[in-house]
């Protein structure tokens, strides 16, 4: 029977792909938190060891080998609905296509033939409106015409869409924004990345400084909650309102680095100093010995330094002269109005790898 928004989840299992990037983690928290929903994982890395509580089932699995994927979800007849955050970065755009629009496929086509899947979230984003070119059209709608730039969005949502038609589920993309939110090794993590990048100022004694241009000091930015994605994600997995539609999914306001910068700066207890616009890349890519002898020194989780920052996002996000700002009338028109402070979601965040001992605090002397 297909359910209605006042239908129990009692019954519903999500296969989540794609389980221990920044979307992917904020799910299994939204999960957690919500007893209703069951949850089996999917990916080739198991369940990192820094998470506190129990990991939920988890299947190893290369979704890049079609057979493998065929195999390796055989026997998944509790499954109901699919979430899909899987993600390769590959270093161009066009590249990015193929490789996402096959994982996808290969995923679609193995549940094709043991698991009647009622729903789909497709998590999305801000590219699909022209964040990876460098210009946005602020506040983004959901109606934007798709752009002539390969955008593997695009490929994703028509996938997703043919196959929904051809067996009987429904769908939903959600389109975040800057998700913030503790998770290892992702391709698009700026909270890890720029608490590594406190952490290793104050280890060596100088302020805090903004490294982007003032065009990314100045700009309206707009950043989602991981856990404010999870929970968007189950409502979407259970509101009518919500099949077959594109929703923009964000915190509900708006910040300018030259405001929040002050919530790191105090969280590691640091003067903040005049912004210089410099490469990250370069100017932190000579810091890992200085990473790891901080992990050491004040036992945290064994993170490799290229784990935990990515630097080349960090230069891309800083330095967007752009606003970057989503609409969220659909969504909330549909029933979904969550929100949250973003000063109190960043701060939220870095006390989370404090807790998960990925973040520290280094002139305090205490495990972080």
């Amino acid at each position: 029977m297909t359910p209605t928004p006042k239908e129990s989840a009692s019954d519903r299992e999500i296969l989540l792909v794609g389980p221990y990037g920044v979307l992917g983690t904020g799910v299994i928290d939204a999960v957690a938190a919500n007893p209703a929903w069951r949850v089996t994982t999917a990916a080739r890395r198991p369940a990192p060891t820094y998470r506190t509580q129990t990991p939920p089932r988890h299947i190893s699995v290369d979704l890049m080998d079609r057979e493998g994927t065929i195999k390796a979800f055989s026997n998944l007849d509790a499954v109901t609905d699919l979430v899909y955050a899987a993600y390769v970065e590959k270093p161009t755009m066009a590249e990015t296509v193929e490789p996402n629009a096959r994982m996808l496929t290969n995923t679609l086509e193995a549940l094709a033939r043991s698991v009647p899947l009622r729903r789909i979230v497709l998590a999305g984003g801000a590219k699909s409106y022209g964040f990876s070119l460098g210009a946005f059209n602020a506040p983004a709608k959901e109606t934007e015409p798709r752009l002539i730039a390969p955008i593997h969005y695009h490929q994703q949502e028509d996938i997703v869409a043919d196959w929904s038609s051809k067996y009987g589920a429904s769908w939903t993309v959600l389109r975040p924004h800057l998700v913030m939110g503790p998770s290892l090794n992702s391709p698009m993590n700026l909270v890890t990345s720029l608490a590594a990048y406190a952490a290793i100022s104050r280890e060596l004694g100088v302020p805090l400084r903004f490294p982007g241009r003032r065009e990314g000091w100045n700009t309206l930015q707009e950043t989602t909650d991981a856990e404010l994605f999870g929970r968007a994600t189950l409502w979407a997995l259970g509101e009518d309102k919500a099949r077959n539609e594109i929703f923009n999914v964000s915190n509900g306001d708006v910040y300018r680095w030259r405001q929040l910068w002050s919530e790191l700066a105090a969280f590691y207890k640091l003067p903040v100093a005049e912004p210089l616009a410099m490469s990250t890349v370069s100017e932190m890519s000579e810091k890992g010995p200085l990473w790891d002898s901080i992990v050491a020194r004040y036992g945290l989780h064994a993170t490799p330094y290229e784990q935990i920052a990515t630097w080349p996002f960090v230069d891309w996000m800083l330095n967007f002269g752009e606003e970057t700002i989503l609409s969220t009338i659909k969504i909330r028109k549909a029933g979904f109005a969550d929100c949250i402070d973003t000063h109190e979601s960043f701060r939220r965040q870095l006390t989370k790898l404090r807790e998960l001992r990925i973040g520290v605090d280094p002139l305090s002397e205490t495990v972080n």
